[in-house]
Parts: C-alpha cells; sequence; structure tokens
C-alpha cells in the first residue's frame, strides 16, 4: 500500500512520516497524476515525489526478473548494502551514486525498496507485464515541477493504488495533490537540535486531492499527521 492510499485510510505510520520530512509550514502544490486505462493496461505518469513509490508498487507485485538500468543514490555510503552486481560506484560531496544496469529477480527488486525507499531509487524497469521509465537528476529544490518525471505501465489490476477513492472504471484521470502543513510539533528533547528536531517533528494538516475523472472534477480533504 502506497503512502497516498494509508493517508486516506488514516494510517500514519514510519514511511507516511519520511515522506513529509522536508515539508516546512505553509501550502504545497504536489503529487501529480495522469492516468490513462488501455485494454488491460495502465499508462501512468507522475511527478518525482512518487517516483520512489512508483518502484515499490512494482517491486511487490512483479513476477518475473526484469531489465534494470539506472541509479541509487543515498546520502551513506551503501556499497556493501547491495548483493548484486553494479555497473559503476561514485561518491560526489556527501552523495553515493551505485549505476544499475542488469537482470534482477523479483526478490532483488524488493530487496532495493525496502533498503532504499527513503533515499533515491531512479531505476527504469522493463519486463512482460511492466514498464518504467525514470528521469536519471534529482530536481533541484524550489524548481519547476514536472508531472511526469516517471512513467509507467502497468497491469490494470493494480488500478486501486491510484483510484482508491472513486469509481476505478474510468478513461483517464488527472490528480493533484495539495499539501497543508499548519502545524509542527518538535519532541522536547530535540529542541536544541535543529537536525534531529527536523527529522522527528511531528508535521500536522491536511492533504487536499483533486481528481479530474472523465472531465468530473472530485476533492477529498484528507487529516494529515506526519
Amino acid at each position: 500500500m502506497n503512502f497516498l492510499k494509508k493517508i486516506y485510510e488514516g494510517k500514519f505510520d514510519e514511511e507516511v512520516h519520511n515522506r513529509f520530512i522536508r515539508y516546512g509550514r505553509g501550502k504545497f502544490e504536489r503529487l501529480y497524476f495522469s492516468i490513462e486505462r488501455s485494454g488491460e493496461k495502465l499508462k501512468i505518469k507522475t511527478s518525482f515525489d512518487f517516483a520512489n513509490s512508483l518502484f515499490g508498487i512494482i517491486a511487490e507485485n512483479i513476477k518475473e526478473a526484469a531489465d534494470v538500468k539506472g541509479k541509487i543514490v543515498a546520502a551513506r555510503d551503501f556499497k556493501n548494502e547491495l548483493n548484486f552486481e553494479i555497473k559503476n560506484y561514485s561518491k560526489r560531496g556527501r552523495i553515493y551514486t551505485a549505476e544499475i544496469e542488469g537482470t534482477l529477480n523479483p526478490q532483488t527488486l524488493k530487496t532495493i525498496y525496502e533498503k532504499f525507499k527513503y533515499n533515491f531509487i531512479l531505476l527504469n524497469v522493463r519486463s512482460k507485464d511492466f514498464r518504467l521509465t525514470t528521469k536519471q537528476n534529482i530536481p533541484k529544490p524550489g524548481g519547476k515541477i514536472q508531472e511526469d518525471f516517471c512513467s509507467a505501465v502497468l497491469p490494470s489490476n493494480l488500478i486501486d493504488e491510484f483510484a482508491f477513492d472513486f469509481d476505478p472504471n474510468f478513461k483517464t484521470a488527472k490528480i493533484k495533490h495539495e499539501i497543508i502543513i499548519e502545524e509542527i510539533e518538535i519532541p522536547k528533547e530535540y529542541e536544541n537540535n535543529p537536525e534531529k528536531a527536523r527529522i522527528h517533528a511531528i508535521r500536522k494538516g491536511k492533504l487536499i486531492r483533486i481528481a479530474n475523472v472523465d472531465c468530473k472534477e472530485y476533492r477529498k480533504e484528507m487529516k494529515l499527521v506526519a
């Protein structure tokens, strides 16, 4: 279950918390989706802030080996965490990058997601039933949002990952989200440590989901505690 669906169901766990660490107070328009049904397939485009989750959906559902090419990026030395051959490994400042090109089995894809879901997974995936294409450069903070940072083709039985709050029998849908952070609670033990305060603070507000489904607009306001 992806973090947006968890918020809709009122499940505020570690994954939901980690998705909002970088947000301060304010209003932010993020998490864009374009979804088209084509026979038994879903054609999806989405912005960078759902890239890891889109890879996670594939990793949790794929049954066959896949051709994988791209990068994993993290602010830690993670080379020893990889149990498969990589093309290249490098460090620039505090950032480490592994370049991957090869065929990986479903279990390896799941392991990648679990280990790096809070980092940056920029991997293209190709198999019989799944396609994922992701741009290879992390967007700069404050830059223009690319609504098509990722594109994917998935089996239509995964529609509930995206259309969990409206009728899934549609042709096209465009979705965007407004994140509104109204309050930030910092645990007392971290009040004098800005870095840990940022990581452990609880952000409270709401998530407004605006969906245009077959030219009809739906609006859903959800409580956010992250």
